[in-house]
């Protein structure tokens, strides 16, 4: 794995606060694989800026069949590098030692560094490691970097999809910190990642940042009120390969019907849950 200044970190089988009791059942973990490769990975082998590297987090308990899945993935992509956590407290210490062991993998760049965090079925905007990279200078040491205009996409039919433009500051797909070589930190040990902003500067950047995609699995996200894009998979991949994200294929989503009212009732739900457990 050849050392970058830049670091992605991936949760992919950590168990989290509201992790199902089918989290490692073959149904799941298949459906979750596909949606990463055809999503989240492809996203990332298509970077104008080949420059970086991504720390995928696994459980120690993932079963060995999709491990080796994994390990051939990081064969086949130089930039993908597997991490293997204990089924301990959440985000304890093995966890902490874990993401601060990549600083093993840096190339610092003025002495400096940025990593970012992004989940296991979003993706990034084709330009986001080219467009990170400017802010490897001094002067932005300890800043957040966000791009906070995504677009969330839900499928809701064989052949038709919801696209949702938000603006997410604090909670955007590939959220990035700026450090330095002589006091390493991640995004991943600096707290709820919603209010980062609180005790950090942030730079919230114009243009298309990330995709969110809703499955039926992620179970924090959902639609908002406010105006949807209703569109075919070829009209959608059109609008989006012409703002300069990947051609995706998006028929990995299971198809997921619009419930706007329940769905928000479980997001607040989930939240307050996640919440809870952080404040621990």
């Amino acid at each position: 794995m050849t050392k970058t200044p830049i670091i992605g970190f991936i949760r992919y089988s950590c168990k989290a606060s509201f992790t199902k009791n089918d989290f490692f059942q073959p149904k799941h973990l298949d459906y979750r694989l596909n949606i990463f490769k055809n999503v989240t990975l492809r996203g990332f082998q298509e970077q104008t800026d080949p420059d970086f590297n991504i720390f995928l987090l696994h459980s120690e308990n993932l079963p060995q069949k999709y491990k080796e899945i994994f390990n051939n993935l990081e064969k086949s992509n130089s930039f993908l590098h597997n991490v293997y956590i204990p089924d301990s407290e959440m985000e304890g210490k093995d966890y902490i030692d874990a993401v601060e062991r990549s600083i093993e993998y840096v190339s610092f760049c003025n002495d400096m560094s940025i990593n970012f965090r992004i989940d296991n079925d979003d993706a990034p905007h084709r330009d986001f490691i080219f467009k990170l990279k400017t802010f490897l200078k001094p002067e932005f040491y300890d800043y957040i970097i966000s791009f906070p205009n995504v677009s969330i996409i839900q499928r809701i039919q064989k052949d038709k999809f919801l696209k949702q433009e938000k603006y997410f500051p604090s909670n955007s797909i590939g959220l990035a910190y700026v450090t330095q070589k002589a006091d390493y930190k991640t995004i991943m040990t600096l707290g709820d990642h919603g209010k980062v902003n609180q005790k950090h500067p942030m730079l919230l950047l114009p243009g298309k940042g990330g995709i969110q995609t809703i499955n039926g699995r992620n179970v924090m996200n959902s639609l908002y009120f406010g105006h949807v894009s209703s569109l075919t998979e070829n009209d959608l991949n059109v609008s989006l390969t012409e703002n300069g994200y990947s051609a995706f294929d998006f028929k990995c989503l299971n198809v997921c019907k619009r419930r706007l009212i329940l769905d928000t009732l479980i997001k607040v739900r989930n939240f307050i849950k996640k919440r809870r457990v952080s404040s621990r």
